[in-house]
């Protein structure tokens, strides 16, 4: 089958130079037609090209692949837990105020008593040397409990710990008929193959600078750790959004006239999505279509928001949990207000290299001038889209105010 597609490509290519080649002609000859004509198939075979590409990459995605991927989600998982044992002690949380006073980093460590700190960042096998010493997990702690004060998106999606700084996850396609009924000796077919495709990942770095005053360094170590807590939460949970809402408005939006907004949410609900997938399903919304949502009645002028009784606070639409975030993060389109549907868990995956790194200096940047210590906190992540099916983009329009209807994002 393989040596098919690949004669399949082979000719493809052939066709596309030949292609190129009747457009090189026709500029020389200063004919416009034929030019775009030759042009136009270029484009056409650049597609099946890639078509096919895609297919042979699926080929070679074998079984051994899949077993590789997740022996690598294991160790990532692992290493992560055995540097969680040694960042909750105590004695690490003290080793790590007394590097941030000390504006000792793991390059430049020569002293006994930040060994713990190094321990950490040894079992989640990262040497260090570009960043810094692994926050402890009662900072972590609080940056989560942080978080929950502005929606963290990224406890929406799914989560990966891995160890290395690029890598791939392999995805296989689901079967679409079952066994073949055959007679009594009779050959057995192979109508229906496993195909698979991967999804690369390339963890990338984001940084932040946090100014830290000499004499909070001259603090106990309890105001030290909250002040860092509350900087490199709002930063960290600023970014995750970004990415994930990065990857959800890659969606080819669908519009939705005002009143049509409960039709078009069953359409996706009902047809959209796979039937698994919808079960699973969110809907996320903007405050301009959380409100447009708010307003729509059933026929006895209720609500067709309704709260969970089994969890306070929240609330669902047609059975599905709702979340809501602020026309500051996610901006109305020209369109309409942007609302979400469906599992985001399986649609994209952060891809997590670590837990965050900081350092710190005095001498460099504005530190020397203000006397004052600058903070580097660095997080390595990715963002993948897994299934692009597994999420809807809708467009309300009647999320619009009056005075938006002709500006926007776009």
């Amino acid at each position: 089958m393989k040596n098919n597609h690949r004669r399949r490509l082979i000719d493809l290519t052939t066709q596309r130079s030949q292609q190129l080649a009747a457009a090189d002609e026709a500029l020389e000859a200063n004919d416009q037609a034929a030019f775009d004509a030759a042009m136009s198939k270029v484009k056409d075979l650049d597609a099946q090209i890639k078509q096919v590409k895609d297919l042979i990459a699926a080929h070679e995605a074998t079984p051994a692949d899949i077993e590789h991927a997740m022996n690598e989600q294991q160790r990532g998982e692992a290493a992560f837990k055995r540097a969680s044992v040694v960042r909750a002690s105590n004695e690490y949380a003290r080793a790590f105020c007394d590097a941030v006073r000390s504006r000792v980093a793991p390059n430049n460590v020569n002293n006994d008593r930040f060994g713990v700190l190094m321990n950490a960042l040894t079992e989640s096998g990262n040497d260090g040397v570009d960043g810094g010493f692994l926050v402890p997990i009662d900072m972590q702690t609080r940056i989560i409990e942080l978080m929950r004060e502005d929606i963290d998106l990224g406890q929406l999606v799914n989560e990966e710990m891995v160890t290395t700084l690029s890598g791939y996850r392999v995805i296989d396609t689901a079967p679409t008929t079952g066994f073949t009924k055959v007679s009594e000796m009779g050959a057995i077919p192979k109508d229906d193959q496993p195909a698979f495709r991967r999804v690369p990942y390339s963890v990338e770095e984001y940084s932040l600078i946090v100014p830290i005053s000499n004499d909070l360094l001259n603090d106990n170590d309890a105001g030290l750790m909250e002040y860092l807590s509350r900087w490199m939460a709002r930063k960290a949970v600023i970014t995750r959004n970004l990415l994930v809402l990065a990857k959800l408005k890659a969606l080819t939006p669908t519009p939705v006239a005002a009143d049509g907004e409960i039709k078009a949410i069953k359409r996706v609900l009902n047809k959209g999505l796979d039937p698994a997938i919808s079960r699973g399903a969110i809907l996320l919304a903007n405050q301009s279509a959380y409100d447009c949502l708010d307003q729509l009645e059933d026929s006895m002028h209720r609500s067709l928001i309704q709260p969970d009784l089994t969890d306070n606070g929240f609330e669902r639409f047609k059975k599905r949990p709702i979340h809501c975030v602020s026309d500051a993060l996610l901006a109305n389109a020209e369109a309409g207000s942007p609302l979400f549907i469906g599992n985001l868990k399986q649609f994209m995956t952060i891809f997590n290299r670590q837990a965050m790194e900081f350092a710190s200096t005095n001498v460099g940047g504005n530190a020397w001038n203000t006397n004052s210590t600058e903070g580097r906190a660095i997080m390595r992540l990715d963002v993948q889209t897994m299934d692009t099916d597994a999420a809807k983009y809708l467009q309300l329009a009647g999320g619009l105010d009056e005075d938006e209807d002709d500006g926007g994002e776009g």
